[in-house]
């Protein structure tokens, strides 16, 4: 069965003719990595399911650093929603951080397809809730000490970890390489003193 489709009716219930008009609708893109899937200035038309590998989601601040805003792996979607919607230029790169492939669904052909497939609308908007909290959630941890945004990080993340660099994960926890370092040296310590 199709990821997508497995995925979807994990939701929802979709019927092989409604996913399969779903399917036609869509574009399959393999990226290399480090591809660029968006750039600022582009206007993002498109919402991409991702069917494997890694992608992230960054903007580069007035200083050049890279900031990560989101990671996109097997099962999940990435987009830029705010320029989708404001149908404006994105600020925000979308890269792949290793080989993947994506279905790319234009957002003119989901809306139509929201109409012929009820199913998915109610599915998008359950998604869409479900991001909106995880942001969130993701706005109060920012608050946090490093090593308690590690710890939330490691909670969500943390089976994906070995899949990304050490730098995107400081910059999606909004550290310093240095102190990330630092703040997983502390837990390896906490650890070892716990196990003693």
């Amino acid at each position: 069965m199709h990821p997508l489709k497995i995925h979807l009716q994990e939701k929802v219930s979709i019927t092989d003719d409604e996913f399969e008009l779903l399917l036609s609708s869509s574009k399959p893109i393999t990226l290399k990595k480090n591809q660029l899937l968006l750039q600022p200035r582009q206007h993002c038309t498109a919402d991409h399911f991702v069917i494997s590998g890694s992608l992230r989601q960054y903007y580069l601040g007035t200083d050049g650093k890279e900031h990560v805003v989101q990671f996109a792996f097997a099962g999940w979607w990435i987009a830029d929603w705010s320029s989708i919607l404001s149908k404006g230029p994105s600020y925000y790169f979308i890269e792949a951080n290793e080989t993947s492939e994506v279905l790319q669904i234009p957002y003119e052909r989901l809306e139509v397809l929201f109409k012929q497939i009820p199913a998915l609308e109610t599915y998008f908007r359950l998604a869409f809730q479900q991001a909106y909290g995880a942001q969130q959630r993701r706005i109060l941890w920012m608050q946090k000490p490093g090593v308690d945004r590690y710890r939330y990080f490691a909670s969500v993340y943390g089976y994906f970890e070995q899949r990304l660099s050490q730098a995107h994960i400081a910059s999606y926890l909004g550290l310093s390489r240095e102190s990330f370092s630092r703040v997983k040296r502390l837990l390896r310590e906490q650890q070892t003193k716990e196990k003693i």
